[in-house]
């Protein structure tokens, strides 16, 4: 998301794990006192993080979230969503980074056998937009894999994603800001297979304004539609998913939904008529934990206060449901 609005699956493929942590209400009692010797003590309701992306990672079989560190990124562990651990840095810029400022969004993927962190980035002159970032371990610590954003240098563009088609070609897909095209769009390209760069032309899938329940947001002098966080769930019936946000007509921070009934990354995407949530959160994905569950992962509210929201959703006709 833009600055100014800040102070406003399993596997996507064989290939790709997204790196989430994420878990249910109805199944975890966040009451109960629990101390754990092994360091994990600090309790899912009580972390500030922004932007909760977990990675189920199925060479250790934990759960790793990194989180918003500027400059940087840090990273938390878990064994079981509930309790989660400190491990300090996974990212610390060198000199020479090309992004000074942001550090958003932190997204972090298995993809033939490395570990990749996409994150958003900008500095005095350069815009923003996503870089890709690789280690070999989902703690890190991870360095630029180019040191660039592989977004388009001439586009404002933020919170880029991977997506693996079913031919296991990789996708990058972002944001083009709404500070820059007032109608904020969401678009596709296609990586090359290190994800070093981009191997295909822009495809733009929606605007924000396709969604009939999104409304305009003012910053300075600039109103617009929004268009943050998308991200990309293949049904089992072969249907995508995208989960993405924007505000409300009534103010309030929501997940959208759009789907792709023929599973090509370049739609048609059918918006929902309704945001997903009702709790002024958003920034969400999707992820399966180590019991097989699907699970959301989100923060809410969007505020100073925001904490990461992890409930188990359910799949009816092609869209999330929080209602089994």
């Amino acid at each position: 998301m833009t600055k100014a609005i800040r102070q406003y699956s399993l596997y996507l493929s064989a290939l790709v794990v997204p790196f989430f942590s994420c878990c249910s209400t109805a199944d975890v009692k966040t009451d109960v006192e629990i101390i754990d010797p092994n360091g994990y003590n600090l309790k899912v309701q009580d972390m500030r993080v922004r932007d909760p992306f977990i990675l189920v990672d199925p060479v250790s079989q934990a759960y790793y979230m990194q989180a918003g560190n500027n400059p940087g990124f840090k990273v938390y562990k878990s064994q079981d969503l509930l309790l989660w651990r400190d491990l300090g840095s996974s990212f610390t810029p060198a000199a020479d980074f090309w992004g000074k400022k942001d550090f958003w969004a932190p997204d972090l993927y298995l993809y033939k056998e490395k570990y990749y962190l996409f994150g958003t980035f900008s500095a005095d002159g350069k815009k923003r937009g996503t870089s890709i970032l690789v280690a070999d371990a989902p703690q890190g610590p991870f360095k630029p894999l180019v040191n660039k954003a592989v977004t388009p240098p001439n586009w404002m563009c933020l919170d880029g994603s991977l997506f693996i088609d079913n031919d296991n070609k990789p996708w990058i897909i972002y944001c083009h800001e709404w500070l820059e095209v007032t109608d904020g769009t969401v678009v596709a390209q296609r990586l090359t297979d290190d994800l070093k760069d981009t191997a295909s032309v822009r495809q733009v899938l929606f605007k924000a304004t396709d969604a009939p329940w999104v409304g305009s947001i003012t910053s300075g002098t600039t109103t617009g539609y929004i268009t943050d966080a998308p991200f990309i769930h293949k049904n089992d019936d072969g249907s995508l998913v995208m989960l993405w946000s924007s505000f409300r007509k009534d103010g309030k921070y929501a997940i959208g939904q759009a789907i792709s009934r023929n599973g090509n990354i370049l739609g048609p995407w059918e918006q929902s008529a309704e945001s997903l949530n009702d709790d002024d959160g958003g920034h969400a994905m999707l992820f399966r934990d180590l019991k097989g569950r699907l699970m959301i992962s989100y923060h809410a509210p969007n505020s100073a206060t925001e904490k990461p929201t992890i409930k188990e959703v359910y799949i009816k006709d092609g869209k999330v449901s929080l209602n089994k």
